[in-house]
């Protein structure tokens, strides 16, 4: 299978087949096939496994390919994808995907809870009341709770998000082809957990690694690109990207590449850019030769 070949299977598989990275299956599901796809290229593959304290019953994976720890530079994205919201992405702002999520949990559920309330009145009791315990319709009012049930748990924990492509599957791809065409044994790449919630993740990384680490969130989007970072001493050139200086985060060794609308001092993907089925290939191929000059050593 040659590399183009390849791409559309990576792009079908983790667009369509996997495309859903939300619970704790749908992830281990993801990290499994994507670790059979890494195996032809690198074999230094390497899961690291933890939780965020002793207490946290909450389990997550970050995925390594390569030596983060004598690494000078490591290319890396998150892996997760997020719940359905009614708002826009903001990145950055774990404080607001908190908030969102929340809201759209509080609301969806006191609607299910109402519409269950609205059967259990009008339909359940005039059924229960009438009919006979395993007459057809007695059966198919139970049948109904178990369902209801099932999907009221669902909807209090969030439903995830379907199409995923730009949120960040598109930068995952980017990852793919790099892992399949750099082998420079000091740059690594990581696949990091929770970065549609808390970046314990990316924080993971932070403090094993000493490398200086360029973070690639939803860059297929119609939207232009940025480098964002707190020093401008680390600016890059890169073909159509502009560099902004952002106290957001502190860390010197951490840069984002992101697409996305900047208002003000906020960068912003609505609604609509997150829901495109299509990529931006111009993003994608002036990222990958940046990341190629990188691997070269042109950029440290």
């Amino acid at each position: 299978m040659n590399r183009q070949e390849l791409l559309k299977d990576w792009y079908i598989r983790y667009h369509l087949v996997f495309g859903k990275r939300y619970t704790i299956r749908q992830k281990k599901r993801f990290l499994k096939s994507l670790s059979a796809d890494i195996l032809p290229f690198r074999q230094d593959i390497k899961l690291d496994t933890f939780k965020l304290n002793e207490k946290d019953k909450n389990e997550y994976q970050n995925l390594y390919v390569g030596n983060i720890k004598k690494a000078d530079t490591i290319i890396c994205t998150y892996y997760d994808t997020p719940a359905v919201r009614c708002s826009p992405y903001h990145f950055f702002d774990i404080e607001h995907r908190k908030k969102s999520l929340t809201t759209f949990i509080l609301f969806s559920s006191i609607l299910y809870i109402i519409i269950g309330f609205l059967f259990t009145l009008l339909v359940a009791i005039p059924i229960f009341q009438t009919k006979e315990i395993g007459s057809i319709w007695f059966i198919l009012c139970i049948l109904f709770y178990i369902v209801y049930f099932y999907f009221l748990n669902k909807v209090t924990r969030g439903l995830p998000k379907r199409n995923n492509l730009i949120q960040n599957t598109s930068s995952i791809l980017l990852l793919l082809n790099c892992i399949a065409s750099f082998h420079s044994k000091r740059l690594a790449f990581a696949l990091v957990d929770a970065g549609c919630t808390n970046d314990v993740g990316l924080e993971k990384l932070m403090n094993e690694s000493d490398a200086k680490v360029y973070m690639l969130d939803s860059i297929g989007s119609e939207k232009p690109l940025y480098q964002v970072m707190p020093n401008s001493n680390q600016y890059r050139e890169i073909e159509s990207v502009d560099q902004v200086d952002s106290l957001v985060f502190t860390n010197d060794r951490l840069v984002y590449i992101i697409s996305g609308d900047k208002k003000d001092d906020q960068f912003i993907l609505s609604r609509k850019d997150l829901q495109k089925k299509k990529l931006n290939e111009s993003n994608m191929n002036n990222l990958f030769s940046f990341l190629e000059q990188v691997e070269r050593r042109k950029f440290k």
